[in-house]
């Protein structure tokens, strides 16, 4: 990142890679949204709609393994041959939770707690706030692709059950889904060295072995190395102009 033509790109493509490894879909949905001040300069790289459709799949496996994570209770008995699964309604919740925050849903400010310089009352225990609070009248009315789903829609079973069969035919996911239970068990834990080497495999092996089987094993996507025919007759050569990212 140290070449001039690298000057702004930390910026624009940080939130980007830490909502992905944080599974935060409203995080993710808001760095190419207009909040985060780069729409308008990914669109026109050209680049606006590849990283929403390319990446956006990403965001939803890392989401499903940190609900797992946060769910999950590993068997007390080491030699248990059941199978870890994910509950398909706690990835509806989180991804519920999701869609409030980008509608502008936030988490309800305790004014007792204010007051009294962040310490809280003794019955505070026993008193059960909301989640999140709407504090500017109406949610915010999202265009289709800024929602978790499809604009204002709040995430369902049955979309969420499809989203986990795609990253399972893609190799994202490990295992498969029980449709009477509506869970996602993963395969091979044991001889796999855990729930989570086996149920989320390496994305970046998961693209390599894919590339390997189908002879794309050298293409970069969008990496121009031979002449092209330009479209007046006209020919543009980039080789050895156009790098790898990472090629110094």
């Amino acid at each position: 990142m140290s070449r001039p033509e690298a000057a702004g790109l930390l910026e624009k493509f940080a939130p980007i890679s830490k909502a992905i490894r944080k599974g935060d879909l409203s995080a993710f949905k808001r760095s190419l949204g207009p909040e985060a001040g780069n729409e308008k300069w990914f669109f026109q790289k050209g680049i606006l709609l590849t990283l929403l459709h390319r990446c956006e799949v990403l965001v939803w496996r890392s989401l499903a393994r940190r609900v797992f994570l946060l769910t999950y209770q590993f068997p007390s008995d080491p030699n248990s041959k059941k199978a870890p699964t994910l509950d398909l309604a706690d990835l509806v919740t989180a991804a519920q939770y999701c869609q409030r925050v980008l509608e502008g849903w936030e988490k309800p400010v305790d004014a007792m707690a204010v007051m009294q310089s962040g310490r809280t009352h003794t019955n505070s225990m026993f008193m059960k706030t909301p989640d999140l609070v709407l504090s500017r009248g109406n949610p915010k009315q999202l265009d289709s692709r800024q929602g978790t789903i499809f604009g204002n829609r709040l995430p369902d079973l049955l979309e969420i059950e499809a989203i986990v069969a795609s990253l399972v035919q893609q190799g994202l996911l490990h295992g498969f889904i029980g449709h009477n239970q509506m869970k996602f068990a993963i395969l091979g834990a044991k001889q796999r060295g855990g729930p989570l080497k086996a149920g989320f495999p390496d994305v970046f092996e998961v693209i390599k072995a894919r590339a390997d089987r189908e002879g794309r094993e050298t293409d970069v996507p969008g990496w121009v190395r031979n002449e092209r025919k330009g479209g007046m007759g006209g020919v543009v050569n980039l080789s050895g102009i156009a790098r790898p990212a990472g090629s110094g």
